[in-house]
């Protein structure tokens, strides 16, 4: 430097600082440090300073990020060393000296971007590098907008690298193991590339990432191919030519890693839980809280119509009249928690988003970051796609019988209620936790009714001033049903080996006051987790004559060699085993379930419901 005063070297203190940020376990080796709290580091001089005195008069550290930093845009500032620091923006506070070296604490303010930044010493108008640090976000700022005030939820939704992804049925929750693998080290540089990849594509620079907002909408449009050279390809139903089926990931780190060796190319192949495992990978790794949430029956691709129809023939079949809108088995997604400055205060906290391909009328295919109070409240209007979320979970899926002339005919008894059972791994536990009631009010109660009717009449706004032709939207009024007279209940095991006949046991009530004939037909049809019918496995009828307020007990079987007959499907199930109680469990993922319909005949109704099951 100008004149003699030369940088020896300048020591991060990487060991202390990283430890103080959380943020030992990425790396022990390099810099990497969360906003709004200081971090220490000591320059040794080359020579004793006090013979340079006039040159230290007016010395400034500069932190800068980006390929082009500016002083414009924030992505460059220059601040004094002084005796006091500023904890509200970026400044140095000289700690220690001595005539060969300075120890200097630095503060990033809480609202910095976060980015691979260098560090420069400034005097005499040269310039000395000093190094290069990572800043993230900080939960532990009170100031930072992504603060999490519970240490054992910081410890869970940023810290954790081991996770759980619930699937399955509402009535058969099974738990799948996950690596998020956050804080390997090649991880976070994965990250950066990624809102790099993702900023180039839509236009945008690093002077949005101090907004976790942004950060969020930026990784979910990333996550899939369908928005720019993403992450993952999705896939269709058995299509997993030259790639891995989407249950055979069990982490995150292999995806990010072949994404990145591929050049950035699309990694097949994924579905909604390997979209929201990644997901969740990334915005921990960055700092943001964030979980892995499934609800059970969601109605996908509705386009915020509160109703979706389900049809089926005259012998109980699925059909697949549309191929867009359809109830799935299970759905995941994330929350992520951060204070929302664009909205209500109210609309803090949780925040719902999710990387899975939407048929939206416009905007991104993908949704969120949603209030989660939002969707509870029905304020649809609230950003971002709240309305998608509430239609999702709120939904009521009428069933429809096609008659051979290709008439329909609504099913008795037949609505079913869609976002049941929405769940999330405890904190510091693998039990599943039950949050539903965090997104809506009991099924049935006064509050529902409310809120359903505050969203439909926002929605009908919203429809009348929309642009797009093509969006429609309906709803099924709340109202209670016509009494059904005729009562099925069909019992089976929740869990069974794979090769084991199902057992079925059916009960039929009458409470109609007068004797019926009637025609039960039982059957069994695979599923896929997403809707679509795959086959037929299994059928048996019966006759019979109930009397008032009779019972009759049916038993049927369906053999395990129905399925044996149907060549094998690389994603219905990788082999393990899954214990009770929320244990951790070598569960298997599978894209399937086998769904008993169940009908009855008589001279004056058809009631078509059904009930779903893991075999």
């Amino acid at each position: 430097m100008g004149q003699g005063l030369g940088i020896k070297k300048c020591d991060f203190k990487v060991t202390v600082n990283n430890n103080n940020h959380h943020t030992e376990e990425i790396s022990t080796e390099r810099l990497i440090v969360r906003r709004g709290q200081p971090f220490t580091i000591t320059v040794c001089f080359s020579a004793p300073i006090h013979n340079y005195l006039w040159q230290l008069k007016r010395i400034l550290l500069i932190a800068q990020t980006g390929s082009h930093p500016s002083k414009a845009d924030g992505t460059q500032t220059e601040f004094l060393i002084s005796s006091l620091g500023d904890q509200k923006q970026w400044s140095a506070a000289l700690e220690e000296q001595d005539p060969c070296f300075w120890t200097i604490s630095v503060n990033t303010p809480a609202n910095a971007p976060i980015g691979q930044y260098a560090l420069l010493l400034h005097a005499s108008k040269s310039d000395h590098l000093l190094g290069n640090f990572t800043l993230l976000f900080n939960p532990w700022c009170q100031d930072d907008e992504v603060f999490l005030a519970n240490e054992a939820q910081r410890q869970e939704y940023v810290l954790n690298q081991d996770g759980v992804i619930y699937w399955g049925t509402e009535n058969a929750v099974l738990a799948q193991p996950w690596d998020f693998s956050q804080f390997e080290e090649d991880i976070v540089d994965i990250c950066f590339t990624l809102l790099d990849v993702g900023e180039r594509h839509r236009d945008k620079d690093h002077t949005q990432r101090k907004n976790p907002v942004y950060i969020c909408r930026i990784v979910a449009a990333m996550l899939n191919c369908d928005e720019f050279r993403g992450i993952l390809t999705e896939c269709g139903t058995r299509q997993y030519f030259n790639g891995t089926p989407p249950s055979k990931w069990l982490g995150s780190g292999p995806i990010l890693r072949q994404w990145i060796a591929s050049q950035c190319k699309p990694v097949r192949y994924g579905q909604c839980w390997v979209f929201a495992a990644v997901m969740c990978s990334v915005l921990r790794c960055l700092g943001i809280p964030t979980r892995v949430v499934t609800g059970f029956t969601w109605a996908h691709n509705t386009n915020s119509s509160l109703s979706v129809d389900e049809y089926y023939d005259e012998d109980g079949t699925l059909l697949t009249q549309d191929k867009n809108a359809r109830v799935w088995t299970f759905h995941v997604w994330n929350e992520c928690w951060m204070a929302r400055a664009d909205l209500l205060p109210e609309y803090s906290g949780w925040q719902a988003l999710d990387a899975t391909c939407q048929n939206k009328s416009k905007g991104p295919s993908f949704c969120g970051p949603a209030p989660v109070q939002a969707i509870k409240e029905g304020d649809t209007e609230a950003d971002y796609d709240v309305c998608y979320f509430f239609a999702a979970i709120n939904a009521k899926c009428q069933v429809w019988i096609q008659k051979t002339d290709h008439t329909l005919k609504p099913a008795l008894g037949s609505t079913k209620y869609t976002g049941n059972n929405i769940s999330t791994k405890s904190v510091d536990s693998e039990r599943c936790e039950d949050i539903t009631h965090n997104y809506k009010y009991p099924e049935g109660s006064f509050q529902e009714k409310v809120v359903l009717d505050k969203a439909y009449t926002k929605i009908k706004k919203l429809e009348a001033t929309s642009s797009s032709s093509k969006t429609q939207f309906s709803f099924i009024p709340t109202a209670l049903e016509e009494p059904v007279n005729l009562f099925i209940h069909l019992q089976l095991k929740n869990f069974l080996l794979r090769g084991q006949d199902v057992p079925l046991s059916i009960e039929v009530f009458n409470h109609s006051g007068g004797e019926k004939a009637t025609h039960l037909l039982v059957g069994a049809q695979s599923l896929h987790y997403n809707g679509v019918p795959v086959t037929q496995l299994w059928k048996e009828e019966f006759h019979f004559t109930l009397r008032s307020n009779e019972v009759s007990r049916k038993h049927g079987t369906v053999s395990a060699k129905h399925g044996e007959d149907r060549p094998p499907e690389p994603s219905h199930r990788t082999p393990g085993e899954v214990r009770d109680s929320g244990c951790r469990a070598r569960a298997h993922l599978q894209t399937k379930k086998v769904q008993i319909i169940r009908k009855i005949f008589t001279e004056e109704k058809i009631q078509v419901t059904e009930l779903s099951t893991d075999v």
